[in-house]
């Protein structure tokens, strides 16, 4: 009771604008003791092991957003690398059609393509098909004429653009008939729009490109499937080699000689020569790669003459075969394995594991099975 009339005294004396700080001072107090009476109390909805309501939201206690630990980063489909951005492009693969006979020399962007196919094409002459999606090639070329391989090596590439400079007629036409493809051919209207001839060079190896105006061509905004596993660790069982020589699978003015890759530590890389000098592309730079895997293949004879009277090599890449992968200095043997066109090859140990591929660019040569040794020198 005393205290009950001490404070009533206490008010009567107090101004009426200090009463109301005082009433609300007390309510303020009130109120938090209130708020940690309530936090100490058990909650309902988790305490008793049911999940809390779904109208809760997280408290938001910073603008910035905070990645996960161990987000992972998007890898280019051909490559295994990091992609440029950390975003895959949304393109397509695009396979290019590039000379490789003496008068082609020095090619320009074969530096920038993912994978490169070398295919043989008659007569003991080879041609590239390069694959870019990743990254691309501001100048690129010569541009030459299509080969039955062509398509039937994109065909596991999902909806690909195949650019090339013509062909013979029946070519031409079957590479048209794929619907799952994108024709980019230089010789017909609109593909030929993406094309341009320089004027250091005669016809028809004087015919160029641009990775940029080949993509313009088509509106695809869907990147290609894997074609090959990768991983940073060599197996155990992978044999030093110090370089790989394919005989009789290049050409120099004399005529056939061999392709050599040869291992670089230094540059953590495959540089290729041909005939004991090194193939270097327009810039000077020479062809390199991460990766060479080597499928021996059966080969036979097409049904046109594409130089004068010489019948047109067709590698038949489905099926199976030996094949040997370069990565980090090392050699590993095994088999390749495609049962159908549009499936992707395998490659697999002897016991059946799966061969892989250091994270970079991949050369594929396809060496017929007969008639091109291939050596190995430790």
């Amino acid at each position: 009771m005393r205290l009950r009339r001490a404070v009533a005294l206490f008010f009567r004396r107090l101004e009426t604008w200090q009463r109301f700080a005082v009433g609300a001072a007390v309510l303020a107090t009130m109120g938090a003791v209130a708020g940690l009476v309530l936090i100490a109390l058990p909650n309902p909805h988790t305490d008793a092991g049911s999940p809390p309501p779904t109208t809760a939201r997280p408290v938001v206690t910073s603008s910035t957003t905070i990645p996960p630990r161990h987000a992972r980063v998007p890898l280019c489909p051909l490559t295994g690398t990091p992609a440029p951005g950390r975003k895959v492009p949304a393109r397509p693969a695009l396979g290019v059609k590039v000379g490789n006979d003496p008068a082609s020399r020095p090619q320009t962007g074969l530096l920038s393509a993912d994978i490169v196919y070398d295919e043989m094409a008659e007569g003991g002459i080879t041609r590239y098909l390069a694959i870019y999606q990743c990254h691309g090639a501001p100048v690129l070329g010569p541009i030459r004429s299509v080969r039955w391989d062509d398509w039937h090596l994109l065909a596991s590439y999902g909806h690909p653009i195949l650019a090339f400079s013509g062909g013979i007629d029946q070519w031409d036409q079957a590479v048209a008939a794929q619907s799952w493809l994108f024709d980019a051919n230089g010789s017909v209207l609109p593909g030929a729009n993406a094309y341009y001839r320089t004027s250091n060079r005669v016809a028809p190896w004087n015919y160029y490109t641009s990775t940029k105006a080949l993509w313009a061509l088509d509106p695809s905004n869907r990147p290609p499937p894997p074609q090959f596993s990768y991983s940073r660790r060599v197996p155990s069982d992978a044999t030093p080699a110090a370089s790989v020589t394919i005989a009789n699978f290049d050409t120099n003015d004399s005529g056939l000689t061999n392709l050599t890759w040869t291992w670089s530590a230094s540059r953590h890389a495959w540089f290729r020569s041909y005939g004991g000098v090194p193939d270097v592309d327009s810039s000077g730079l020479q062809l390199r790669a991460a990766n060479v895997v080597v499928e021996l293949v059966r080969t036979v004879p097409g049904p046109y003459a594409e130089s004068g009277t010489v019948p047109d090599t067709e590698s038949i890449t489905a099926g199976t075969g030996q094949a040997l992968v370069l990565r980090n200095g090392a050699v590993e043997r095994g088999v390749w394995s495609c049962p159908r066109y549009g499936e992707t090859t395998a490659l697999r140990f002897p016991d059946g594991q799966e061969m892989t591929l250091s994270p970079g660019n991949t050369w594929v040569e396809l060496v017929p099975e007969n008639g091109y040794p291939v050596t190995v020198t430790p």
